[in-house]
């Protein structure tokens, strides 16, 4: 009897749901997670079950409500494959915001293809896409996909939130693997709800409930590191014939040195032109210099996942044979030329990106490094060579690998070292102007500016542009009203601190405004501060000002014969620990000087210091808004 009741109630409530449809109505979203968000994770289930060291199956129920266009965006499914790995959609549908079931994706409607362009030559790695879109919003989109994995050697990172302006009202992550088999974790903001052995298998989970959107704040920290995270890593690490440790990054680098043992051969062509290429070369850093030119003109970078390619360069041979290579070959390349000529490096795994992430020195893994470069110690100072870009003078790395932890892949393992900082010092912008006023308030202009270090990697791009590409890049990055470029030119000033020197021919129309009789001059018509847009309370964020930079400014400004100037304004000086300012002006008969300089210092500060940062840089911004009045002269 008892059974026939349970059976009723089944069918009762299988039918009021088919009839209903009341599966996911945005109704139930908490009001506190539909606030400034674009999409709100509605459920997120993913169970990752190993079944032996290098064999894993996942699946993942996932249900995403996108509030608006920028959540649709987002909204996206993307799966990653290759002879490694076979993938299965089972669920893709769509429900209106009452819950209602609208339709199921037909499989036409998902895109199958190679996943890389024409850039990345050597890959067997395709993706399954599948972007909703649906006319009214808010929507809600459900997948239900399977992966079989072999050759598995990482677990990646499970993160409920990997975005700004998106919410999550449940997430579950269980991760089961055999008891005997060891794998290492990294808990970031969370820990495990359920830990236990069932038959031989250990089974962690993780559980999330009304995870609030996270805010993208000014001069913020990495989202990274804000959000709850787990990392996973096995222990042991085999990949057809490689087999390796990883406990430790002595022993994790150990097993990426067999990689790349042997493969270091050159080919009897290649030694004979490096033997002619450096007969007459007997200086040390010039032979580094003369073998790193060799590679940015006859190489170039292709992006290649080919099987074990995605961790194993290509061999020396192959990058002279082709020309070409990833960032792992064309490192190991260099590595090889500088080997034969009795210099010795060492390949260095990196971090890349403007933004630094943290490096777990104490938990290796394949989550913290995506980049290759190449270390040369010398006894003054260590050289750094990013190999994969024809165009950048030597010894530079720019924003893209400076001041990190990186770990060297040394017959002895994996060893630790940091890449250069490029200091304030290093960093500087200078600029020097002089503008002749006439009594319209027109201005013929004449400027030159000077980038330094990472100030030039700013602009680095301007010397592989067109005349005209780098004539509209000064007319959008210019703030001269009126604006007519005469003349210009970019000179590239290489150097293990580059620089990069532009100078401009202009005229400006309407560089002064006018009120009434008299002529107002602006006097930092150039590089004038902004404030910052956002004064967040309560800030969630440390404040990381990510390098420090100085800006050198000297304005020299020419007036009308017909007009004086009246007060001269005092200079400026403002201090914090982020930084200081400090501006002045003197003037003759004809002639104005108004020079300034601001430095920024990099720093990681507590989020309590923002009020203390915003008003910084506002000040700035009002002194940089300094003014002079004209007045025309009287006539008798």
């Amino acid at each position: 009897m008892k059974k026939a009741k349970l059976l009723f109630f089944l069918l009762l409530t299988s039918s009021s749901a088919t009839i209903y449809g009341q599966y996911f109505p945005v109704s139930e979203i908490p009001d506190s997670l539909k606030t400034d968000v674009c999409l709100v994770v509605r459920e997120d289930i993913r169970e990752l079950d190993m079944q032996s060291v290098n064999k894993a199956t996942e699946k993942i129920s996932r249900t995403l409500t996108v509030m608006n266009k920028e959540g649709e965006d987002i909204a996206y499914l993307a799966l990653f494959y290759d002879k490694n790995n076979s993938v299965k959609i089972k669920e893709i549908s769509y429900y209106d915001s009452n819950g209602k079931k609208i339709r199921s994706a037909k499989q036409s409607e998902i895109t199958d293809a190679p996943a890389y362009g024409s850039s990345q030559l050597f890959s067997d790695t395709r993706i399954k896409f599948f972007k909703p879109n649906q006319p009214t919003y808010p929507y809600t989109v459900k997948y239900e996909y399977e992966t079989d994995m072999d050759n598995v050697i990482s677990f990646g990172a499970w993160r409920p939130l990997s975005r700004y302006k998106v919410s999550a009202q449940h997430s579950l992550f269980t991760f089961t693997h055999p008891e005997k088999i060891k794998v290492n974790k990294r808990e970031l903001n969370i820990s495990s709800k359920l830990s236990e052995v069932v038959s031989n298998k250990v089974v962690e989970t993780w559980e999330l409930n009304n995870i609030k959107a996270i805010e993208d704040e000014p001069f913020d920290i990495s989202l990274h590191e804000r959000v709850p995270s787990v990392y996973l890593m096995p222990a042991f690490l085999i990949w057809d014939k490689y087999e390796g440790k990883a406990n430790t990054w002595t022993e994790y680098g150990n097993w990426m040195y067999s990689l790349y043992k042997g493969r270091d051969v050159l080919s009897d062509s290649d030694m004979v032109k490096i033997t002619n290429l450096l007969q007459p070369v007997t200086d040390t850093l010039e032979k580094i210099k003369t073998l790193y030119k060799y590679l940015q003109n006859n190489t170039r970078y292709v992006n290649i996942t080919l099987g074990i390619g995605g961790y194993q360069p290509f061999e020396a041979k192959t990058v002279y044979e082709t020309g070409y290579g990833d960032c792992k070959a064309l490192t190991n390349y260099l590595y090889s030329l500088l080997e034969f000529a009795g210099i010795n490096s060492y390949p260095a795994l990196v971090s890349s990106g403007r933004y630094r992430e943290r490096i777990f020195t104490d938990f290796p893994n394949f989550q913290q490094f995506d980049h290759v470069i190449l270390c040369i110690p010398q006894k003054s100072d260590t050289i750094w060579l990013e190999c994969t870009d024809q165009k950048i003078p030597f010894g530079f790395l720019g924003d893209f690998t400076d001041d990190r932890d990186v770990l060297l892949i040394t017959d002895k393992g994996g060893k630790f070292a940091h890449t250069r900082k490029y200091k304030a010092n290093d960093n500087i912008r200078s600029c020097r102007s002089e503008f002749n006023i006439d009594s319209t308030g027109s201005a013929i202009c004449s400027i030159k500016t000077i980038y330094h270090g990472l100030q030039y990697d700013n602009i680095s791009d301007l010397f592989n542009s067109t005349f005209d590409e780098q004539k509209k890049w000064l007319y959008s990055n210019s703030s001269l009203p009126s604006l007519q470029i005469k003349d210009f030119s970019i000179s590239d000033l290489r150097g293990i601190i580059p620089a990069a020197r532009i100078t401009e021919s202009e005229i400006s129309k309407n560089f002064c405004s006018f009120s009434g009789n008299y002529m107002v001059l602006s006097l930092n018509k150039l590089n004038a501060q902004k404030a910052i847009q956002k004064m967040i309370k309560p800030r969630g964020s440390d404040i990381l000002i990510n390098r420090s930079s100085i800006d050198y400014d000297t304005l020299v400004y020419l007036i009308p014969r017909n007009y004086r100037y009246e007060d001269v304004p005092s200079g400026i000086s403002i201090n914090s620990k982020f930084g200081s300012y400090a501006s002045s002006v003197t003037a003759s008969d004809k002639k104005i000087v108004y020079v300034r300089k601001f430095t920024l210092l990099e720093g990681r500060y507590k989020a309590d210091l923002y009020k203390e940062l915003y008003d910084f840089i506002l000040s700035i911004s009002k002194a940089d808004n300094l003014k002079m009045i004209l007045s025309k002269k009287l006539t008798n």
